[in-house]
């Protein structure tokens, strides 16, 4: 019959399509395809965005905080041992001595020994447990090598620096050395930043990433106040620790980001 539409092929009578349609997804593979998402709970581990930057831009943000952690470092000692830091000094340890409470000094002294035992119960355990999830000993040996490192640049600086601690009677509790800068301090900033490091290169949240930054600078700040309150550290001895620990961690970062660069492939 003239006008009569030709039959529909099956194809397109499956799909309710004239013959000539052309499927558009089809097209779009072949225009811009695109890689398929990694499914949730796979093993690939976000590291970053580093892996689409060059070593450059990789290095360029740990190694511009180093170089500011070292200066103020070296801007705190020349107060200490060439200007004279007692106008930063004694005020500000005056004011904790006086508003110290007798309660709060038990509870205080356990927290500023912390950094002696962070070693074994903040760093190990949690290297440990993502060397056995990651199946590789680099979590393992590199917070082990930072906390290695930090109380090696820790005590060589106090035997070089020789400075006295404030007088004993403003002491809480029973300290014996010298006292620049804190090693407390020095140990808890360098364990704390290298291991929130690791924590954040293994996981995509923004979320958890940010606590673990926030909470490393947080407790490395409770750590070194906790000396200036119990009395047995200048507040400049604490400042430096907070940048040599700083600076450790931080070259520590950069040590394992030129090993990735050397393990990536190609």
């Amino acid at each position: 019959m003239s006008g009569q539409f030709p039959p529909e092929s099956p194809e397109a009578t499956a799909v309710g399509e004239a013959p000539d349609a052309v499927d558009p997804r089809g097209l779009l593979k072949h225009l811009a395809p695109v890689q398929v998402p990694v499914p949730a709970g796979s093993s690939a581990r976000w590291d970053g965005g580093r892996r689409g930057a060059g070593p450059r831009a990789r290095l360029l943000p740990p190694g511009a905080a180093l170089v500011a952690g070292l200066l103020l470092f070296a801007v705190t000692s020349y107060l200490v041992f060439w200007a004279g830091a007692g106008f930063v000094d004694r005020p500000v340890l005056r004011e904790a001595v006086q508003h110290r409470s007798a309660a709060l000094n038990g509870p205080v002294a356990y927290v500023s020994r912390l950094p002696e035992l962070l070693p074994l119960l903040v760093a190990v355990v949690p290297a440990l447990w993502l060397s056995w999830r990651d199946r590789s000993w680099r979590p393992s040996v590199l917070i082990a090598g930072t906390g290695t490192l930090a109380v090696a640049a820790a005590t060589v600086a106090k035997d070089v620096a020789d400075r006295a601690r404030p007088p004993a009677k403003l002491w809480a509790v029973q300290e014996s050395g010298s006292c620049y800068p804190s090693r407390h301090t020095v140990i808890a900033t360098a364990v704390l930043l290298i291991l929130a490091y690791v924590l954040a290169t293994r996981t995509a949240s923004r979320a958890a990433r940010l606590l673990a930054w926030s909470g490393a600078v947080v407790l490395s700040l409770l750590a070194g106040a906790c000396r200036v309150y119990l009395g047995v550290h200048w507040p400049t001895d604490v400042i430096a620790g907070l940048a040599l620990g700083a600076a450790v961690a931080l070259l520590a970062v950069m040590a394992d980001t030129l090993g990735a660069r050397h393990r990536s492939p190609g």
